[in-house]
């Protein structure tokens, strides 16, 4: 997990967002990158030029980190794909089956992963697997 906001990552991000303006081929765990890019068409100026991605900007009145923000989108989408833990699949479902779109039910889960994350970095502490699970299903029954 401590390779989610590095230069490296930010370099393959960069790659994949060439490659999507390439039309080439994306494959295998790239793709829930290049979906991801594909989601937020507001980030666009900030990976051909790479370190600018790597820092806050201000979008759209939002002061946002397009690497973090990013970075989130693509580790909740692989917990979904790797149904791991399994609560993650079934609050997105619970989410959507509630009205909520999927980007806006995605960044809920998001804020719960992502928040969990930077206080166990803030306090060089674990994060808790039990404890996003609570975080999910508490989530999950106030939309239900």
């Amino acid at each position: 997990m401590d390779t989610l906001f590095t230069t490296q990552t930010l370099k393959t991000y960069a790659q994949i967002y060439q490659q999507i303006t390439e039309g080439k081929e994306i494959i295998n765990d790239e793709e829930v990158v290049a979906d991801t890019i594909r989601l937020h068409p507001e980030f666009d100026p900030f990976w051909p030029d790479g370190e600018s991605a790597i820092h806050p900007q201000e979008i759209d009145d939002y002061v946002v980190n397009p690497l973090i923000h990013t970075g989130l989108h693509v580790i909740v989408e692989k917990q979904i794909l790797d149904k791991n833990p399994e609560e993650v699949d079934s609050t997105l479902n619970t989410l959507l089956a509630n009205g909520i779109s999927r980007h806006d039910a995605m960044h809920q889960i998001i804020g719960l992963w992502g928040e969990l994350y930077f206080r166990s970095v803030r306090q060089s502490s674990s994060l808790y697997e039990w404890e996003y699970i609570e975080l999910l299903n508490r989530l999950a029954e106030q939309n239900k």
